[in-house]
């Protein structure tokens, strides 16, 4: 209940945060065909958790397809990421500038062992990393990963906590539908047809008996 009202609270906020419109990498360029879009929090947005951002992202929807925090999986969807971020090359501090932006890896569960959080991907090991030499060192305890830290035409990744100051972070839009949820009362309506099914079934054994 608690992330499902801290979105509620900051999803207003982020409404015209995006930097730039999704773009696809499309299957014809040797990509997925999934959409991505980097969105940065406007000079008035409060900070975001990691917990918070994961939230939003995966609550977002573009052309009928599901967001998450993007799960980049190979050096080929890393350099085209890189591609189409114009910041890209700049030099800044942690989330400073709209600078570094979350992605969907953390060791939340097993220190060191980081998996993807979301997606069609989700639980599963990091099989590309593009961490910066000397990264992750779980300084602080650093259980969430963001990319393109201090460099960052190379979009080099980095460990940093997950209690606050997330001011960027990139969504993956995938070829998965948005499930559409059921009406609150349907399951109840369901539940009770069942019910009066299954007691009209025991009273026609109790006549026939």
């Amino acid at each position: 209940m608690k992330r499902i009202l801290s979105t509620a609270v900051v999803s207003l906020a982020l409404i015209s945060s995006a930097a730039a419109a999704p773009f696809q990498w499309s299957a014809g360029s040797g990509g997925n065909d999934h959409w991505y879009e980097f969105v940065i929090l406007g000079s008035g947005d409060p900070s975001l958790s990691a917990t918070q951002a994961e939230a939003i992202a995966e609550s977002s929807s573009f052309m009928g397809l599901g967001g998450y925090l993007a799960t980049i999986t190979s050096a080929a969807e890393q350099t085209f990421l890189n591609s189409n971020w114009t910041g890209a090359g700049s030099v800044t501090g942690q989330f400073l500038d709209y600078s570094y932006f979350l992605i969907g890896a953390t060791d939340r569960d097993t220190e060191g062992s980081f998996e993807w959080m979301g997606g069609p991907e989700d639980g599963n090991p990091l099989g590309y990393t593009n961490w910066k030499p000397g990264e992750p060192n779980n300084a602080g305890g650093e259980d969430y990963v963001v990319a393109w830290w201090e460099d960052s035409a190379s979009g080099t990744w980095n460990d940093v906590p997950g209690i606050t100051g997330v001011r960027a972070y990139l969504v993956e839009y995938s070829s998965a539908p948005v499930p559409v949820p059921l009406p609150a009362a349907l399951p109840l309506l369901v539940g009770g047809l069942g019910l009066l099914g299954f007691a009209a079934h025991r009273r026609r054994r109790t006549t026939t008996a």
